[in-house]
């Protein structure tokens, strides 16, 4: 033959009939599998978006809870630094000369002591203020990120779906006689 093409007479109808049951078997087969591989695309397109949500709540829950960790040290400093400052105090005037009494001195400990207190209640006030603050704009940014994800997620199932939408038999064309 030397490699030239089979000639098939096309006249013969059985031939032409068995010739047109495989290439619709063919292009069905083909339809099939194309399904399902868009099937297994949008399962596992499907799995990687709940992880990445999952992965973006755990991440978020995780900052939160650092932060508000960091907040309980820094109240628990405070309220030590305030012990301290009055420990402190109390010993200067124990130690200082000029103290006549027993009375004067409990006196200017309580004085001290007021102080002190007027001091850092209006410390752990702007320690609030601040720690609320950071809270909203930590929240404000979760919001945001979430909202993100959520577009990008939408715009990669729409791609997919627009991918799909295109014809996939396009690329297979049917042989016809």
């Amino acid at each position: 033959n030397g490699g030239l093409p089979i000639e098939i007479p096309k006249t013969d109808p059985k031939l032409m009939e068995l010739i047109n049951e495989q290439n619709l078997e063919w292009t069905q087969s083909i339809q099939r599998q194309l399904n399902e591989l868009q099937t297994l695309r949008k399962h596992h397109m499907k799995e990687q978006c709940d992880l990445l949500k999952e992965l973006l709540t755990e991440t978020q829950k995780t900052q939160l809870k650092e932060i508000n960790d960091r907040h309980l040290r820094e109240k628990k400093d405070l309220e030590l630094s305030q012990v301290r400052q009055n420990l402190e105090d109390t010993k200067k005037l124990e130690a200082d000369k000029s103290v006549r009494s027993k009375a004067e001195l409990e006196r200017r400990v309580r004085e001290s002591k007021s102080n002190n207190t007027k001091k850092f209640v209006e410390e752990r006030k702007r320690q609030g203020y601040k720690q609320q603050r950071e809270l909203e704009l930590l929240t404000k940014s979760h919001d945001q990120q979430k909202l993100t994800l959520g577009n990008e997620i939408d715009k990669m199932l729409e791609h997919s779906l627009n991918y799909q939408d295109e014809s996939p038999l396009a690329r297979f064309p049917s042989s016809s006689v």
